[in-house]
């Protein structure tokens, strides 16, 4: 070897499970096993990332660019049914600075490899026309626009013409998709069949026409031929085996190799053109009628038959065998949301599946740049290394943090994309066995871990949310207890000024009652000896105005004495609330006109000093109000009691007021009404109408009380 240095080649391709990307890879890695190279399958297909218009996703692309590769293989001719021709141009001069080779499709200053496909349609049409005499023909083509099935559907209809001038075949575009030809094919069988042959530009296609057309009873050979091209595998192992065009899948990989290991130097001029062959040959089997199989098929159909069987069963077998795996694996892994124990269940399955090498490598989903990544995960061999919940951060251009390992040969690199969410992407060795294990462990990997991720911020948020509940609830119970402690020394200040009120009205009225009226009075006392001296002389106007200065006083001194007891009650605290509510209203009437009367029910009685002021207060407040504004013809003052409470009522017939927030309520009067009942624990009821008012008050008494 002219290098000991080892080389990392990528492959790019749509489908690692496509059984013609997935030869070529096998005979690239064929040859690359005499060279010193790494070869890494970068697959750019994946159903969650394609959108409405069928566009393939450039993830891998993107990824391979990345990469630090020293050359780099293209299968350009699958990617033609999703990418555009300029689309392609365009990734691939991203990499103009290493050897680069397209299979399939020609660009400038690309090497390219096709198949000498000429002759092989042509072949295959003559078969079918001239062997079985078939006459109306539908085409299955691959995308529209490709340039390989372009070629071969314009090889079939120039044949077709030259052979039968008056055939007018069918064409019908399934972009070389088994189920796309299986609905395209029952399409026309639920229209108007008249075919005798299906021409498939691609196995796939063939398979599914030949599934439409068995559901139907449209039996094959028999009823209708069918072929394909591309002779992948399952061609032979089919029922009926396929009639095909045999491509040479394993050599264009082989060439690729061999010329990239030219133009690296890695090996001599001897072993370079090894490969010449490139042309595709029509192989004859069972699908177009042919029951005896053509030249290559010599032995007794028992012994294919045999054959067949124990390669179908051999399919079988591993196809079971992989879904039990990737079942135990996906059941392991739903069992839990922690990324830790998702990634140490998939390590376990990976194992039992026989792959010897394997990471998953997580990017920054919320940033465009993927040049940097974290490891999350790394199988090597029974080691099992889990970094989690960050990762070992990583330049992407090695692929891994120290590199791919030297002990192996090939890798597969499937990215990992939600939707059109980057998440990273999965790399492991190709050792299973079952070329469709690894799209399936790619699905796996990113639902799963893409649901960790999103249990992980939700249990995230709720902490967050927690938190923030906690700090508000503490934020709130403090304001709560700083509002309480506020509402009691409020309450205090209320009660405070209320018995400051109290107090200044009794010491007033105290002060008027045992000063001012005595004062008065004997002012009077004066009054009237001055009148009688006065008497005794002739001085009559000196005795009319003694007299007036008699009365005067006398009276002065009623009036103060009825303020002195308004103020102060002096009467209360000695004889109770019943007798100063009876004084009360005897009072009022004396200088209302009598209008007033009074209810005492039998037995009504306050022994709570407290509750009898305040009381008293609300009476007279209501009784005064009544008096003043009421217009009232009549006046009732009542006093009821029972077991559970005590009602005091102030009720008159004169013209009401309106109650409601904003009117009687925001009255100073009505406010310390309420505010006497409240501090009592009684509650303070007004109802008013053009009818009357009614203002009452009850106090609910406590057991004991």
């Amino acid at each position: 070897m002219a290098s000991t240095v080892p080389k990392r080649i990528g492959f790019l391709a749509t489908q690692f499970d496509e059984y013609y990307q997935n030869l070529v890879f096998h005979g690239a890695l064929e040859e690359a096993r005499r060279y010193p190279v790494q070869l890494i399958f970068y697959e750019g297909s994946n159903s969650d990332t394609l959108n409405k218009a069928g566009a393939l996703d450039d993830t891998a692309f993107s990824l391979a660019a990345k990469t630090q590769l020293d050359g780099l293989i293209v299968v350009t001719n699958t990617m033609g049914s999703s990418f555009s021709r300029e689309r392609i141009a365009g990734y691939l001069a991203s990499f103009s600075h290493i050897p680069i080779v397209s299979i399939g499709l020609s660009f400038d200053n690309v090497y390219t490899l096709s198949p000498h496909a000429s002759g092989g349609m042509s072949q295959l049409t003559s078969h079918l026309v001239e062997v079985h005499k078939r006459r109306h023909f539908l085409f299955l083509a691959g995308p529209q626009g490709h340039p390989e099935s372009e070629a071969r559907k314009r090889e079939f209809l120039d044949t077709l013409s030259e052979l039968l001038p008056e055939a007018k075949p069918t064409v019908v575009y399934a972009d070389f998709l088994e189920e796309k030809a299986y609905e395209r094919t029952l399409s026309a069988i639920e229209g108007t069949w008249d075919f005798d042959a299906v021409v498939a530009a691609n196995d796939q296609m063939a398979f599914g026409s030949i599934r439409a057309l068995e559901e139907y009873g449209l039996h094959v050979p028999s009823r209708v031929s069918v072929t394909g091209f591309d002779d992948i595998p399952y061609s032979v192992l089919a029922i009926p085996a396929l009639t095909t065009i045999h491509q040479p899948t394993t050599e264009l990989g082989r060439r690729a190799i061999e010329y990239l290991a030219s133009e690296l130097e890695l090996g001599t001029a001897d072993e370079v053109s090894r490969f010449t062959d490139l042309t595709t040959s029509f192989v004859i089997r069972q699908s177009c009628g042919c029951m005896n199989g053509g030249a290559e098929y010599a032995e007794s159909t028992v012994d294919q038959l045999q054959g067949r069987l124990r390669n179908l069963f051999s399919l079988q077998v591993s196809e079971r065998s992989r879904s039990g795996f990737l079942r135990r694996i996906e059941a392991a892994v739903v069992r839990t949301f922690k990324l830790e124990e998702i990634l140490y269940e998939l390590a376990n399955g990976l194992k039992r599946l026989g792959i010897r090498f394997a990471a998953v490598v997580m990017v920054d989903m919320h940033k465009k740049d993927t040049s940097q990544a974290s490891l999350f995960m790394r199988l090597d061999g029974d080691a099992v290394h889990i970094q989690t919940p960050n990762g070992q951060q990583f330049s992407t251009r090695a692929l891994l943090p120290q590199g791919l390992p030297g002990d192996f040969q090939a890798y597969i690199c499937e990215p990992l994309q939600f939707g059109s969410e980057q998440m990273g992407y999965f790399i492991c060795t190709p050792d299973a066995k079952d070329m469709h294990v690894y799209a399936t462990l790619r699905d796996l990997i990113t639902t799963s871990v893409k649901g960790a991720l999103i249990m992980s911020l939700e249990k995230d948020r709720e902490l967050t949310l927690q938190r923030e509940v906690n700090k508000r609830t503490m934020e709130l119970m403090a304001a709560s207890k700083q509002l309480k402690k506020e509402i009691s020394q409020r309450k205090e200040l209320e009660h405070e000024l209320l018995e400051i009120s109290n107090n200044i009205m009794t010491r007033i009225g105290q002060d008027i009652h045992d000063d001012l009226c005595q004062d008065l009075a004997a002012l009077g006392m004066l009054a009237a000896t001055l009148e009688s001296t006065l008497k005794k002389t002739e001085l009559t106007g000196a005795q009319q105005l003694a007299r007036h200065i008699s009365e005067s006083a006398l009276k002065s001194a009623y009036t103060a004495k009825q303020i002195a007891r308004d103020l102060f009650p002096s009467d209360l605290q000695d004889n109770g609330l019943t007798a100063s509510v009876m004084q009360l209203v005897k009072s009022k009437n004396i200088t209302d006109g009598g209008r007033i009367a009074l209810e005492i029910q039998p037995h009504f009685q306050v022994d709570d000093t407290q509750m009898a002021i305040q009381l008293y207060r609300i009476i007279q407040e209501a009784l005064n109000n009544a008096i003043k504004h009421a217009h009232a013809n009549h006046i009732t003052v009542r006093l009821q009691s029972d077991k559970q409470s005590i009602t005091v009522e102030v009720a008159d017939d004169g013209v009401g007021f309106e109650v409601r927030k904003g009117k009687a309520a925001s009255g100073m009067g009505m406010k310390i009404l309420t505010y006497r009942a409240n501090l009592i624990g009684g509650s303070l009821n007004v109802s008013s109408s053009p009818e009357g008012t009614v203002v009452s008050c009850t106090v609910t008494l406590q057991e004991g009380v």
